[in-house]
């Protein structure tokens, strides 16, 4: 009679086997596995692989495989940067004039090239440099006709779109009629030579009545979103929205909304774009054909409705934006990781004002993960209708807990940038000799500031969190916020398992220690310290002094504040990047740029 095999577990597979696994297994798991016992415990904390698979999740990051660094290098190089900027320790400074002084009608910054598009159709374009003694270059092109949007490049796939347009009148008949042709030059952003895969050109024309017509551009894989808009309120034109896949030159969708209801398109996934449409209130959901078969819908299949106004309050404008694009990713060997657009946060500037549009407008923003926005898709899925336009999710059911609301103050900083959004963080733009601020929606981020709290002088708390008296992290759910939603739970629970198992491990280096020496922390003692502020309040009640929402608007979205001790910076506009952040100064006016200061860390 044979005997029954001995049963092989988990434990008994060869550390590089079990290391190997761990590595396709959700980061919090691999955290969670540290406290089974002392086996897993010292596998992981002794894993250089582990622990940079570990980081990465921790900092919104993804691993470059084209990269041929060691892991330990990659490592070292992800902590150290996370560190440079949490104690505003910059790599370098560098100011760049800019090489012509006169008025600009956009700018914009995207995969590490500064655009600067001109009205007589010149548009001039910097690489930001890596390195303190690298030459900097201005490149100057021109336009066959006016530009109508700045040049946007797409990191993955060495593109550059470039918007113009052209305008003819024709005198024929008592009314001179004017058409505006719009075309979009598809580009290699390393060379400037038409794109090899972009089969043909892409143009179309404007409806007569379009006085000043502008465009906005979003782009994910294959898919290309322009929003055609009129500048000016004679006509008050539809608005009209085109969706092409760049690739074939074909016209995908075509949505016509009435004057003013969008402004920026967003992708929240490969297909599904989010327009914000001032008119009615709503974020609107698109879904794009994937195959030539499917016909496109004119109507949106999932809406979520932003708060209620005041009788005679009216939106005016609905700005929302997102970086890196759904599109970033590694594009050559240069840079060990780079930061995940899937869980990039969301910014939003709210514009109000009297529907007699009497008196001033206000300003309110509010901030959600992108993320948050496509798990609702699974959390809402009864309001999904594909044939005929949805009914919105009330804002009370998706918007407190996974939103954060501010008024025209920012928590104490009178910025109203959208460009200083990068992966989960978000720079106030500076006006006047101010500290540098950095907006931090990570919740990893909010507990482990939590977590460091006692250690920390230049830490201050708001309305939440528990804290030990020997500064060890403890459960701060309740306090945290009141979780309203499926996906803001989880957020949640990332940031509790992962600081919870570890807070205290020497192997990880995930706790900043602010009594470690220069070596250790890789700052210099000539670079000012920051404060740190986290706020965790619950249900927090956004101040609306002009009584513009119907009923008060909460939000609950944790997050944290770090500011330089000292005066950084006097910028007139800022963009938050990978590795930099960019500001620029102004010669008396805003659109008159005669400075770039980059302020490097990666």
């Amino acid at each position: 009679m044979s005997s029954k095999p001995a049963k092989v577990t988990l434990l008994d597979l060869q550390p590089e086997i079990l290391t190997h696994i761990l590595l396709y297994v959700p980061f919090t798991s691999v955290v969670n596995c540290k406290g089974v016992n002392r086996h897993l415990q010292c596998l992981i904390s002794g894993s250089i692989e582990l622990q940079y698979y570990i980081h990465l999740n921790i900092f919104g990051q993804r691993d470059n495989p084209l990269c041929g660094l060691p892991v330990s290098e990659r490592l070292d190089q992800l902590l150290t940067r996370e560190r440079r900027l949490e104690v505003f320790d910059f790599k370098f400074e560098k100011f760049i004039d800019v090489p012509v002084l006169a008025e600009y009608n956009q700018r914009r910054l995207s995969r590490g090239i500064l655009s600067l598009s001109y009205p007589d159709g010149v548009f001039r374009e910097m690489q930001v440099p890596s390195e303190v003694d690298q030459e900097v270059k201005w490149t100057e092109a021109r336009a066959e006709h006016a530009l109508a949007a700045a040049p946007m490049h797409i990191y993955e796939q060495d593109l550059r779109v470039l918007v113009v347009q052209r305008r003819t009148t024709y005198a024929s008949g008592a009314q001179p009629r004017t058409i505006h042709e719009v075309q979009i030059h598809l580009n290699r952003s390393s060379t400037g030579e038409p794109h090899p895969d972009a089969q043909r050109a892409i143009t179309f024309k404007t409806h007569e009545e379009f006085g000043e017509p502008r465009v906005s551009i979003g782009c994910a894989g294959g898919n290309l979103v322009l929003v055609l808009r009129d500048c000016v309120e004679t006509h008050e034109p539809d608005d009209q929205v085109y969706v092409y896949g760049w690739k074939t030159g074909e016209l995908k969708m075509r949505i016509s909304a009435p004057f003013n209801s969008y402004r920026f398109p967003l992708f929240l996934t490969m297909h599904v774009f989010l327009l914000a449409n001032a008119k009615t209130g709503e974020l609107e959901y698109w879904r794009i054909p994937r195959i030539l078969s499917e016909s496109p819908s004119d109507q949106p299949f999932f809406i979520l409705a932003l708060p209620r106004l005041s009788s005679g309050k009216v939106f005016h404008e609905i700005f929302c934006r997102a970086t890196p694009h759904l599109s970033y990713g590694p594009q050559n060997a240069s840079n060990p990781f780079y930061t995940d657009p899937h869980h990039a946060i969301v910014v939003s500037d709210v514009v109000i004002q009297s529907a007699d549009r009497a008196g001033d407008a206000t300003h309110f923003m509010f901030f959600v993960h992108r993320s948050s926005l496509v798990g609702y898709l699974d959390i809402f899925s009864t309001f999904i209708s594909p044939n005929k336009r949805p009914m919105p999710v009330p804002y009370d059911d998706w918007g407190p807990s996974a939103c954060r609301w501010f008024d025209d103050s920012m928590d104490g900083h009178e910025t109203w940038w959208l460009s200083g959004t990068f992966g989960q963080r978000y720079a106030p733009g500076i006006v006047g000799a101010s500290p540098l601020i950095l907006f931090n929606f990570n919740p990893i981020d909010v507990g482990k500031v939590l977590a460091t709290k006692s250690h920390t002088p230049n830490v201050e708390m708001e309305d939440g969190g528990h804290q030990d008296t020997d500064g060890g992290y403890k459960d701060i759910e309740g306090d945290w916020f009141e979780d309203n939603g499926k996906q803001l739970q989880r957020y949640a629970e990332k940031g509790r398992e992962v600081l919870s198992q570890l807070h205290g491990s020497s192997a990880s280096r995930l706790l900043f220690d602010p009594s470690a020496n220069e070596s250790e922390t890789g700052s210099s003692s000539s670079q000012p310290r920051s404060r740190t502020k986290v706020v965790t309040r619950a249900l927090d009640p956004l101040d609306d002094p002009g009584r513009c929402f119907e009923n008060t608007v909460y939000s609950a979205l944790p997050y944290t504040v770090r500011s330089s001790q000292d005066s950084l910076c006097d910028f007139e506009d800022l963009f938050l990047q990978e590795e930099y952040i960019l500001g620029t100064q102004t010669a008396g006016s805003w659109d008159l740029i005669k400075q770039v200061h980059v302020l490097h860390y990666g």
